[in-house]
């Protein structure tokens, strides 16, 4: 299939383009019922957050289904796994599968986070969905917080209404899954970087993003290209060049030296150096001459154009450093030598990856009510769980689109916009493109989109401010409804 066929995929219609329609029409009509609703923008926020909480509170009572706290040989998922990581890391295992055998292949940030909670209070899942709701708070501020930096106070009343209600996040909320930890991490640093941009000083500034984006890759390794947003955004406040290259770079090497234990630990253990998860045979799988865009692929057998007696020898050994590093040069080897090729199937899995149809169905639904996952004394009846994933399908839809129109609108508004909102929209840009570079190779599984689908919120929030509040139907001149002049 050509890029365009995949491209012409997102202006296919259906039953999302009338929500959205019905949407933005009644945001745009909202004015003009001049309801005298005086409530202050504070008070909404605190709404907003409660809105979220009940939401989140409401799905755990609803959702069976619970992380195990026990080895299953027949059947975990990756919640399962991770709270058995949490939960031996409390009995002094770290990281170990339930043959005993050691293991990198997910991030160990947030394990490491919730072991520590279970240490103190002991191996509830209470416990998962009360810290849950906590960074669901300090992500909400979070989120409210960059957007009122690069926008304004109603755009970042938005952008916080988006993230309470936003069904993933509301879905997700009593699984042990990275994202919890990972959004106030990631987001937090990003604040604290605009308000540099914008001209506050920040004392220790790059120790500080080393710090925080460190263990922010530690619990989702896209954040690993966070170094190069320091420098751009050191590039934007017109910064000296060896400023900008001495704030990557020691941003780079602040981010390593935090994750330096769990290196040494993966080179005693495979004699090879795994900095995150070995990932690198498995990625060379599905980026090469016989992968697809949707994520399947083989590696190339003898006599076709890149294979490996290297990696075949190696993939019959139980040793996971040597098959990773010869998948990641491998790879990385294919990309060079095939740079066009790569292009534009990076292209189409990009396009993949950010796609709003039902491919790959909602993960947190998925996850929970996968056949043994859930307590089969309460099912979910087919009806309302169709009823759930139309509904996230739905918000994402309404969320893509109001995002492409956001980024127009900023397009054409841009010299309007103050110099520090300009820079701050930058940052949180390369945020996003950095993001979807790293998936025109990654594996395109839509759960690793939720974390930038919040930035996205950020942005959507701009060209949704302007339908509720600037937009007015009176003044388009085809419309009958415009005033003639007298």
């Amino acid at each position: 299939m050509s890029l365009l066929s995949y491209l012409g995929e997102y202006f296919e219609t259906n039953h999302f383009t009338l929500h959205l329609v019905i949407l933005l029409t009644g945001l745009s009509l909202w004015k003009y019922l001049r309801l005298s609703l005086r409530i202050s923008p504070r008070v909404l926020l605190i709404l907003f957050l409660l809105l979220g909480l009940g939401l989140r509170l409401g799905w755990a009572a609803f959702s069976s289904y619970a992380p195990r706290t026990e080895w299953n040989q027949f059947h975990m998922i990756e919640s399962d796994n991770t709270n058995m990581h949490a939960i031996e890391l409390t009995k002094g295992i770290w990281f170990h599968d339930g043959m005993g055998e050691a293991v990198a292949r997910r991030p160990i940030g947030y394990p490491m986070f919730l072991g520590l909670l279970y240490k103190i209070f002991g191996v509830h899942f209470e416990v998962i969905v009360l810290s849950s709701l906590f960074l669901f708070a300090v992500t909400f501020f979070l989120v409210y917080g960059i957007t009122k930096r690069v926008f304004d106070q109603k755009a970042a009343l938005i952008a916080g209404l988006l993230y309470a209600i936003h069904p993933i996040a509301v879905y997700s909320v009593n699984m042990a899954t990275d994202e919890h930890l990972f959004l106030p991490l990631w987001y937090g640093g990003l604040l604290l970087l605009l308000a540099e941009v914008a001209g506050k000083k920040i004392p220790f500034a790059c120790l500080w993003y080393g710090l925080i984006f460190g263990y922010a890759t530690m619990t989702r390794t896209n954040a690993v290209f966070m170094p190069l947003v320091v420098g751009w955004a050191y590039f934007l406040m017109r910064k000296s060049w060896r400023s900008v290259l001495l704030g990557v770079v020691s941003v780079f090497l602040v981010m390593q030296l935090v994750n330096l234990p769990w290196v040494i630990r993966n080179y005693k253990i495979w004699g090879q150096v795994i900095t995150y998860t070995y990932t690198g045979d498995g990625l060379y799988k599905v980026v090469n001459s016989y992968a697809t865009p949707e994520g399947s692929g083989r590696f190339p057998e003898r006599g076709e154009p890149g294979f490996s007696e290297e990696l075949e020898a190696a993939q019959k050994t139980d040793n996971i450093g040597v098959r990773h590093v010869l998948g990641s040069r491998l790879m990385t080897r294919w990309i060079a030598s095939h740079p066009l090729e790569f292009l534009n199937f990076g292209s189409k899995r990009l396009l993949v990856f950010m796609g709003w149809d039902r491919s790959g169905g909602i993960w947190p639904i998925w996850y929970q009510y996968y056949e043994g996952s859930y307590d089969p004394a309460r099912p979910i009846a087919q009806h309302t769980k169709d009823l759930l994933e139309e509904t996230a399908f739905s918000f994402y839809y309404s969320l893509l689109f109001c995002f492409i129109f956001s980024m127009i609108l900023i397009g054409r508004r841009w010299k309007v916009f103050s110099e520090p909102s300009r820079r701050g929209l930058l940052v949180v840009a390369s945020c996003i493109f950095f993001w979807m570079a790293e998936h025109m190779i990654i594996f395109p599984d839509r759960k690793y989109r939720f974390p930038v689908e919040i930035l996205m919120a950020m942005i959507a929030a701009f060209f949704l401010k302007h339908v509720l509040f600037d937009f007015r139907w009176d003044n388009i001149r085809w419309l009958p409804l415009r005033k003639k002049a007298v």
